[in-house]
C-alpha cells in the first residue's frame, strides 16, 4: 500500500547555489526530483480530488500552457481527467522561467508559473504526487495531498547523456527520453555509436543503422512536446571506430577498408590531417544537426583519444594539430547558431598527481587546448568513480573554470556525489549538469544514475530508495510505459530476468 504523506513544511533561500531543503521526513516524498522549495507542504491525509469534478486554473500569460495541459490530462487520465482553465491565481506567479507555485486543497488545484516550462513542471509534480481513490476495484479518478509548491530548478542546463549503441532497442532510448522529461532534466545528449543512418556518407556506421531521419525527426518532437531538447553528439577526436574501446569493432573499416586514410592506423582516432576528414566531419555534423532540428548546442565527443601513429600526423606538433582540430570544428558549429560541447578528459594530463583519483586522460600537447579553447565551448567534465562523499572540492571542474572556460559537471556511477558536483558548479558559476549513463539503459544503476541524477540537477538531495521497493520510481517508470502503451513484460521494470545475475545488468 502507498505510504501516506506525513505533513512536510520547510523554507528555504533560494541562491545560485543548491540548497540542502527537504531533509525532514523525506521517505514520505514518493517523486523525484523532490521540490526545491521556497516553500513546500503536503499531507494526505487531507486528500483532495482529482478527477473530472476537478477545474485546474492556470495563470500564466502563455495561453499554449493551458492547451498543452488540457490535452495531456486528456491523455494521461481518459474520461477522468481534471478541466483545465486560465485564471487570476490568488497568489503571486513566481520568478523564474521554470518555476511554479502549485496549490491543491479544498477550494481546487491552482497553477501559477510564467511559462510554459513551469506549468509542465507543475504537471509532472501532480502527475507523480496524484494516486488512485481508494476502495474501488478499478480506478475512477485520483486524489492528491493537500499540498503547497512553489518550485523552481537550481541549474538551468539540465542533461541526461544517453548512448545509442547497436544493441540499443528504440523503445529503450524512447523510454528514457520520457523519464527524463518526467524527472525535468530539459535537455538529452543522444550519442550514436555507429548507429545513426547517414545519407550524405552511408559508410559512416553499420548497414542496418537503427537511427534513421525519420526517427530522429519523431524523438525531436516527442521531445519538444515533453519539455526537452534532444542535442546530437558527434565523436570527432577519438571513438572514431564508434565503438566502446573493449569491443574491438569499427564501425566503418571492419566492412569497408576503402575509408582507412580517414582514420589513424588502427582506426581509434580520426587522421587529423587528412583534409578529407575534417570535410566529411563537417558534412556529418551538418546533416546530424539539421536532423535534431537546429538544436542550440551539438556535443563532439573528443574524449578518451590516443597519440598519432600516422606519419602526416606525426609530423606536425600534434598538440597544435588537435587545437587547430577541435577549435575549429567549434567555430563551424558556432557558424550554425549552436554551442560546441566536448568532454574534458583531454585537456588534463594523464598521470598528474593533481588529477589522482580524477578523470585525466590527455598528454603534454593535448592539454594545449585547454588554453586555446573558444570560450564558450561547454566542457564536460567527466567523472567515472566513487568519491569521497564529503568532498566539496572538485579540482579537475576547479582548474578548468580557473581557464576560463565554460564548465558541466558530468557523473556516472559516483551517484553518492552527484549532489556534490551538481552543488559545485552551480556555486562557482559552472554552467550545467550532464549526467552520463553510457551502457546503462537498464539494471540498478541505471535507477540510480537517473535518480541522483535528477535530484542533483534541479539541487534537492536524493530521496534514497526504500529498503524493500523503490515505489516512487517504479511509478515514474510506470507512468512512462503507460504513455507508450508498453504492453510486454520486458520493458518494464529495470531487468530483463528476474534472476540475481541480471540485476546488475547493463542493458
Amino acid at each position: 500500500m502507498r505510504r501516506a504523506f506525513a505533513l512536510l513544511v520547510v523554507v528555504a533561500v533560494v541562491g545560485a547555489s543548491v540548497v540542502a531543503g527537504n531533509s525532514v521526513n523525506t521517505e514520505t516524498v514518493e517523486m523525484t526530483p523532490i521540490p526545491r522549495p521556497v516553500e513546500y507542504a503536503a499531507d494526505m491525509d487531507k486528500p483532495v480530488p482529482f478527477d473530472s469534478s476537478t477545474v485546474v486554473t492556470v495563470d500564466c500569460p502563455d495561453m499554449d500552457a493551458v492547451r498543452w495541459l488540457d490535452a495531456h490530462f486528456a491523455a494521461w487520465y481518459g474520461p477522468n481527467a481534471p478541466s483545465v482553465k486560465a485564471g487570476v491565481a490568488a497568489f503571486a506567479v513566481p520568478e523564474g522561467e521554470e518555476a511554479y507555485t502549485l496549490i491543491a486543497d479544498a477550494s481546487g488545484v491552482r497553477i501559477a508559473a510564467r511559462t510554459l516550462a513551469g506549468v509542465r513542471y507543475a504537471a509532472y509534480t501532480i502527475r507523480q504526487l496524484a494516486i488512485a481513490k481508494r476502495g474501488t476495484l478499478k480506478t475512477a479518478g485520483r486524489l492528491l495531498p493537500t499540498l503547497k509548491v512553489t518550485d523552481r530548478p537550481a541549474l538551468k542546463f539540465r542533461a541526461v547523456h544517453l548512448c545509442w549503441f547497436p544493441d540499443t532497442q528504440k523503445i529503450q532510448i524512447e523510454r528514457a527520453i520520457r523519464l527524463a522529461a518526467l524527472l525535468k532534466f530539459n535537455y538529452a545528449i543522444i550519442e550514436p555509436w555507429g548507429t545513426f543512418k547517414s545519407e550524405t556518407n552511408p559508410w559512416f556506421g553499420w548497414p542496418d543503422a537503427p537511427l534513421t531521419k525519420a526517427e530522429i525527426a519523431r524523438l525531436v518532437a516527442l521531445g519538444r512536446d515533453l519539455g526537452i531538447t534532444l542535442v546530437p553528439q558527434l565523436n570527432a577526436f577519438g571513438h572514431a571506430s564508434s565503438s566502446r574501446a573493449c569491443t574491438l569493432q569499427h564501425a566503418t573499416l571492419d566492412l569497408d577498408p576503402d575509408y582507412e586514410p580517414l582514420f589513424e592506423p588502427g582506426g581509434w582516432n580520426w587522421c587529423l590531417t587528412n583534409p578529407e576528414a575534417q570535410k566529411k566531419l563537417r558534412e556529418i555534423v551538418v546533416e546530424l544537426h539539421d536532423a535534431f532540428g537546429r538544436p542550440p548546442f551539438f556535443h563532439l565527443g573528443c574524449d578518451e583519444a590516443q597519440p598519432p601513429t600516422c606519419p602526416a600526423c606525426r609530423k606536425v606538433p600534434y598538440g597544435d594539430l588537435v587545437c587547430r582540430h577541435v577549435a575549429g570544428l567549434a567555430e563551424f558549429v558556432a557558424s550554425r547558431g549552436a554551442r560546441a560541447m566536448i568532454w574534458h578528459d583531454m585537456l588534463l594530463k594523464s598521470g598528474d598527481p593533481r588529477w589522482k583519483g580524477f578523470t585525466a586522460c590527455g598528454t603534454d600537447e593535448t592539454v594545449k587546448l585547454a588554453d586555446l579553447l573558444p570560450k564558450d565551448v561547454v566542457v564536460c567534465d567527466w567523472e567515472y568513480g566513487e568519491r569521497d562523499t564529503d568532498l566539496d572540492r572538485w579540482p579537475t571542474a576547479e582548474h578548468l573554470l580557473g581557464k576560463g572556460l565554460t564548465v558541466a559537471t558530468s557523473p556516472f556511477l559516483n551517484w553518492k556525489n552527484c549532489g556534490k558536483q551538481a552543488e559545485y558548479i552551480a556555486k562557482h558559476g559552472g554552467f550545467g549538469y550532464v549526467q552520463t549513463t553510457w551502457n546503462c539503459l537498464r539494471g540498478n544503476n541505471w535507477v540510480a544514475t537517473f535518480r541522483c541524477g535528477s535530484c542533483a540537477a534541479w539541487g534537492t538531495p536524493d530521496v534514497g530508495s526504500p529498503p524493500q521497493y523503490d515505489s516512487h520510481f517504479a511509478n515514474a517508470l510506470r507512468l512512462v510505459g503507460h504513455d507508450m502503451k508498453v504492453a510486454d513484460r520486458e520493458n518494464t521494470g529495470l531487468v530483463n530476468h528476474q534472476t540475481p545475475a541480471s540485476w546488475t545488468e547493463g542493458h
